[in-house]
C-alpha cells in the first residue's frame, strides 16, 4: 500500500512536506505501511491531524521516530489507540511531551510497555492523568524513574493500583511526595508502604508504650503502679546511700515536735484550794 494525495494519486513519502499534507484527505494514510512512515521527513509530521492519525494503520506507527513524534501537533495524537501505541517503537516516545500526552485518548495508554514508558521524557508525565494511568498495563510502571515521578500530577495517582505499585521502581517510589501519596487508593498502597506521619506514631509508642498496648485489666491501675515503682526505688536508695552508712535515729533520741511541747500561753491547772466557781 501507500499514502495517497487529494486526487488518488500515489506520493512518494520522501518528498512529502507540511505544504503537501496540508492537501491530504483525511484517509490519505489509510494505506501507509511503516516503511512509508520511515521515508517521510520528521518536519512533515507537523501537518498530521487526529482524523489521519485515526485512518492510519497500527503498524505504520513501526515507522516513527522520536524526532517524528516531536513534529506532530499535540492535537494530532488524539486519534491515537491502544494498537498504535503498541505498535510504536519504544524510541518514539522520546519525542513526546505534556501536552502531547495530554491530548491521547486514555486508552491509547493501554498500548504502553516499559521500555516506552523509560523513553519518554519526564517532564511529559505532566500531561498523565488518573484515567491514563488507569489504563496503563502494570508492567509499564516499571519504566518510571524518579524524575518521572515527580513530573506526575498527584491526581493522576488515582489511577494506581496495588500492581502497578509493586511494579514500579524503587527509586520511583522514594520520590513520591505527600500530595502524590495522599491520591494513591487505599487498596492500591502495598502493605509494606504506609503513609507518613511524620513520626508521631513512633514518639507516641516510645514516650508511653504501656498506652498502646496496655496488660488486659490494668488501664485504670497504670498510674498507681507507676506511683509505687517510683516510691520504692527511692526508698531503696535512701537504704543504700552513702555507701550503706545511713544510721537508723533509734526513735527515742528523737527531738520532739513542736507539738508535744508545753503550750506556755495554756490556762495553769486549778489547785485543790482553789473554790470551785459554780
Amino acid at each position: 500500500m501507500a499514502i495517497f494525495g487529494n486526487n488518488g494519486q500515489e506520493m512518494d513519502p520522501a518528498a512529502i512536506n507540511t505544504a503537501t499534507m496540508d492537501t491530504f484527505t483525511p484517509d490519505a494514510f489509510a494505506g501507509a505501511t511503516a516503511e512509508d512512515m520511515m521515508a517521510m521527513p520528521a518536519d512533515a509530521m507537523g501537518g498530521m491531524t487526529a482524523d489521519m492519525m485515526v485512518a492510519m494503520p497500527a503498524d505504520a506507527m513501526g515507522g516513527m521516530d522520536a524526532d517524528m513524534m516531536a513534529a506532530c501537533p499535540p492535537a494530532a495524537m488524539q486519534g491515537m489507540d491502544a494498537d498504535m501505541m503498541a505498535a510504536m517503537p519504544a524510541d518514539a516516545m522520546g519525542g513526546m511531551d505534556a501536552d502531547m500526552m495530554t491530548a491521547c485518548p486514555a486508552a491509547a495508554m493501554q498500548g504502553m510497555d516499559a521500555d516506552m514508558m523509560a523513553a519518554m521524557p519526564a517532564d511529559a508525565m505532566g500531561g498523565m492523568d488518573a484515567d491514563m494511568m488507569a489504563a496503563c498495563p502494570p508492567a509499564a510502571m516499571q519504566g518510571m524513574d524518579a524524575d518521572m515521578m515527580a513530573a506526575c500530577p498527584p491526581a493522576a495517582m488515582q489511577g494506581m493500583d496495588a500492581d502497578m505499585m509493586a511494579a514500579m521502581p524503587a527509586n520511583a517510589m522514594d520520590a513520591m511526595n505527600a500530595d502524590q501519596m495522599g491520591m494513591v487508593p487505599p487498596d492500591a498502597i502495598p502493605g509494606s508502604i504506609e503513609p507518613d506521619d511524620g513520626g508521631m506514631g513512633a514518639l507516641d509508642a516510645a514516650l508511653d508504650p504501656m498506652a498502646a498496648n496496655p496488660p488486659p485489666g490494668t488501664e485504670g491501675d497504670q498510674m498507681a503502679d507507676l506511683d509505687a515503682a517510683l516510691g520504692g526505688a527511692m526508698d531503696q536508695a535512701m537504704d543504700q546511700g552513702a555507701g550503706g552508712n545511713v544510721q537508723e535515729i533509734s526513735p527515742d533520741a528523737a527531738v520532739d515536735s513542736p507539738s508535744d511541747s508545753p503550750d506556755t500561753d495554756s490556762e495553769p491547772e486549778k489547785g485543790p484550794d482553789e473554790p470551785m466557781v459554780g
